[in-house]
Formats: structure tokens, sequence, C-alpha cells
């Protein structure tokens, strides 16, 4: 068998079981898993889950920081063709009530208690039909881990391969919430199909560099999933898990362990600033492979780290499409990533279209849609969301505004969502974004829309300084004036200290566009 030919997520385990035994599959803390024992004690909680019940196409959920133990999870619940569902540790009870309710999972998985909180106790309070599996202190009407796995000792070997057997490569292996910025969240369906098209596709594109990596993401977004986890693991790599984004902490991992893959966005470019950190040799540490997207970042982020980079590359993608559908070309200019999304990945297709699905002429803007085996099946209990995913053609329409460039190339405008228009015309925020990241003096900053009485929307810019630095109202008006058309310069600034952050730690704009609707009460 070659990872060309695994159908599942499960016969790539088996590939690097047969293959690599006793290479290194995962770290945390002391523990070093080989693929062998990685292997055994996926066997272990597969059986314990059949066990319990759980079949094919039940769903089953983990609450749990970046752990070993949510990978083992995932690969057992996986493997027998049930659908795994990650929850954040940082979600309040409202929002575990709502994702639980609309997967409703056989069972749940819950590390308890964790910094300071006792999940275990505070989940007993919903009404929900599903049996809590708890590891830690065990509360009344639960189940301790390890009385749920000596339950796994009553199945035999053929029964667990029997299950295994009857996985399809359609069936759904996952569900991601999207981040709901807007609204509640969609239960994207992802695939065996498609996870295992996504991990097959990043490991022939990117290749070498994906020998390990360090996941402190939240294992409710595809970007640990997928980018991350599935990538090195279907590479046959190394994954060393940290329970949390902790930049001393993951600064002595990175020498301890010397991991070569690394994934980033605007935002962790950010944060390494406002840590007060040199991109140089030392701050990128082993890193090989840089793999970095989630919206603009500007070449100014860029230009110091790639002499010490072997490989770079700008994607573009998201939940729907496994994580990630484009790159740039290797060997790419920093200015070429700073200003382009590249192209779809092999085996798949990018158009930029129009709203009646023809495809926009170059330079012109439109939406960019993606086709191939990565994209996600539906949304999970919402035909209606399902059928508007789609194009009448088959490409998953991603809701984000792209040019096709002379080049070939796709450049990123925006989420379509976060146009607007003033004065009658198009605005993108993503453009403006971009050159105030280009300002010596700001660190970051997010560009909304706000009602105006003339010009029926204007741009409201809420700006964050570099430590240290200072600006105004003016001096960021001034400095925009010299570089784009007067109509896109926005008509109100709000200078922050920090902007607030999602649980996946972008931008959270729905709290943002609270307090643009204050601001408009008021108007």
């Amino acid at each position: 068998m070659s990872l060309q030919s695994c159908r599942t997520i499960h016969d790539i385990l088996n590939l690097h079981r047969n293959h690599r035994s006793d290479a290194e599959a995962a770290v945390q803390g002391d523990e070093r898993v080989s693929f062998a024992t990685l292997s055994k004690r996926v066997d272990d909680r597969t059986r314990a889950l059949l066990a319990h019940g759980v079949r094919r196409g039940d769903r089953v959920a983990t609450l749990a920081p970046p752990s070993l133990e949510f990978f083992i999870d995932y690969l057992s619940v996986t493997s027998i063709g049930a659908i795994w569902q990650g929850l954040n540790p940082r979600y309040q009870l409202p929002e575990y009530e709502y994702l639980l309710n609309d997967a409703k999972p056989r069972l749940v998985f819950v590390h308890s208690p964790y910094e300071d909180r006792d999940y275990a106790s505070e989940l007993s309070a919903l009404e929900l039909d599903c049996r809590w599996i708890v590891r830690g202190e065990t509360p009344n009407g639960a189940t301790s881990d390890q009385a749920f796995l000596d339950a796994g000792a009553a199945i035999t070997d053929a029964a667990l391969e029997d299950a295994r057997a009857a996985v399809e490569p359609e069936d759904i292996a996952v569900i991601v919430y999207t981040s709901g910025t807007t609204g509640k969240p969609k239960g994207a369906m992802l695939s065996q199909r498609a996870i295992v098209a996504s991990a097959r596709t990043n490991v022939e594109y990117f290749g070498e560099g994906l020998e390990s990596t360090i996941c402190a993401a939240p294992i409710n977004h595809v970007g640990a999933l997928n980018n991350v986890c599935m990538s090195v693991f279907a590479y046959g790599g190394k994954i060393v898990f940290y329970h949390r984004v902790d930049l001393a902490a993951l600064g002595a991992l990175t020498l301890a362990e010397k991991p070569t893959y690394l994934v980033a966005s605007p935002t962790a470019f950010v944060m390494m600033h406002e840590a007060g950190q040199s991109a140089d040799a030392g701050a990128m540490g082993s890193t090989k492979l840089l793999v970095f997207g989630g919206g603009v970042t500007p070449q100014v982020y860029l230009d110091p780290i790639a002499p010490h980079i072997d490989k770079m590359y700008n994607v573009f993608g998201q939940t729907e499409c496994c994580g990630i559908g484009t790159a740039t070309p290797h060997g790419a200019s920093t200015e070429l990533m700073a200003e382009t999304i590249g192209d779809a990945l092999p085996g798949h297709e990018l158009r930029v279209a129009r709203d009646d699905e023809t495809v926009c002429d170059v330079g012109e803007t439109g939406e960019i849609q993606l086709r191939g085996p990565i994209c996600a099946s539906g949304y999970w209990n919402n035909l209606e969301a399902t059928k508007a995913l789609f194009t009448s053609d088959g490409f998953l329409r991603t809701g984000d505004l792209g040019q096709r460039r002379a080049d070939g190339y796709v450049a990123y405008v925006g989420r379509l969502k976060e146009m607007y228009k003033s004065g009658g015309y198009n605005i993108y925020p993503a453009e403006l974004e971009q050159v105030l990241a280009t300002h010596p003096a700001v660190l970051e900053s997010v560009v909304m829309s706000v009602p105006h009485p003339k010009y029926q929307e204007v741009g409201y810019a809420f700006v964050v300084p570099k430590p240290g630095e200072q600006v105004s109202e003016s001096d960021l008006d001034g400095y925009m004036r010299e570089r784009l058309a007067n109509y896109k310069i926005p008509k109100h600034w709000s200078v922050e200290t920090l902007l607030p952050r999602l649980p996946n730690s972008k931008v959270d704009k729905q709290a943002l566009r609270k307090r643009l609707e204050a601001f408009n009460a008021v108007q």
C-alpha cells in the first residue's frame, strides 16, 4: 500500500504502522509514541467505542485542548465510519449546548478539569441524550475513561476488522463548525475522501519539510486537524502536541524538538511583533517549510523571514475545502506571496466567477470558486445551506473575492460579505488593510463599513499601533490618501490597544460589528 492508494483515514495509519512502525508519530511532554504504539492505542479505543454501541454514522465528540488524546479519539472514531466532532475548551456553556444539540453525539469525551474549569460538572447541567466519558475527575452520571476502555476487551479482532471494512470514502468523517462570525455556526461535513485527498495533495505539493510540527491550535478548527496534523501524519512525520498557544513555552519546545513545519497566519506574524521577536534565524529555529494564509500577509512581514526558510507558500482555503485549496508556486518571491494566493493545488480547479457563474476576465473581481476531491459534502442538518454552497456545475462557493491576474495567479480581494458600496464604488476592506499594514507604526487593522446618509456606506477602520508607537487619525488619513483613491479612504478611525479574537485567534468581527451598531445608534 502507498499513500496514493489510501482510501480512508485509517488506511494512512496502517500504511505507516506497516512501513515505519518504530518511527515517532507523536510527542506530548515526556511521552513519545511510535506508529506501532499509536496503532495499538487506536485499536484499544476503537474496541471500546464498539463496545459502547458506536457504529458507522454515529457522532462522537471530544472536548480537549490540542493533545495526543484528541488525535487518538479522532483516529479511532473515524476508523469505523463514525463522525468525529471537536469542541474547544474556550467555549461557554451556551455554545456547547448549541453544538451538541446540533450534532447529537452518542458519546462525548471530556478532558476535565482543565485550566481551572470543571467541564464535567458544567456539561452535566445540559439535558442531552449522550454519554459523558471523562478523563480526570469523574462526577456522578459520567463514565471514567479507564472504565470506558476496559469494556473494549469484549470486542474480537474479527468484529473490529468488520467494522473498519465497511467504511467508504464518501462516509462523513468529521463535522467542523464554522467560526460563526455571522449567525449560528454551520457544521461542514468533511468526508473520508476529502480529508485523505487533502492530506495526500499537501504531501505531494509541499513535500520535504513535513517531517515534524508542533500542534497548539484548537482541535475544533480545520487548521489544527488538516493543515497541521493530517499533513504531517500522512507524510509519516512527528506531531508534537502542546495544550495552548504560549509563545515562551512554544519557543522552548521548538528548541527541544526542532520542528521543521510551521503553519502561520497574519495573526501569528502580529503576535511575533507584539512579543518583540525578530523573524531571524533564531526565531524561526529549525523551520524548513512555512505555509501561511488566512488573509493578506503584507510583504513587510515576509521579507525578514524568507532568507531563513527553505520553502514558503501563501495558501488559501477554508473549512469547506479541508483547509488548503490553493498555493503560490514553488520558489515564489515574497512580492508574489504577498499579492496572490497562487492557483489551485494539483488535481483541483479554481475559477473567479461572476454571479451568473461565467468566468471573469483578467483583472475583474469575482467570487473564488473551487472544485475537486478536497471539497466538503455539505452542511450537517442544513439542506438549504448545502444547496447554496455549490454552483450548478459543482464548484464550491467560497464567499471570497479575487482577481485573476495576467500572470495567471489569483489575487485575494476580500470576503464577499465584507465588500461594501460607497458612492456607487465597490470597496474591498482587504485592500485597505494591506495598505495600512505598510504604515511603519501600524501593527494590525480591520476595516468595516457603517451607513452614511450621502454615500450609503463608508469605511470604519480599527487600527492597532506597534508597541511603543503612536498613530493619529490625521496621520492615517494622510497616509492612505497618498496611496489610494479618495473614495476608498475610511471616514472613521479608532485606534485600539488590541482587537477581540475568536478561539481560533482570528479577529472577532462580530464583536467589532456590535461596537459599530452602537456607533450607528448615536449618529
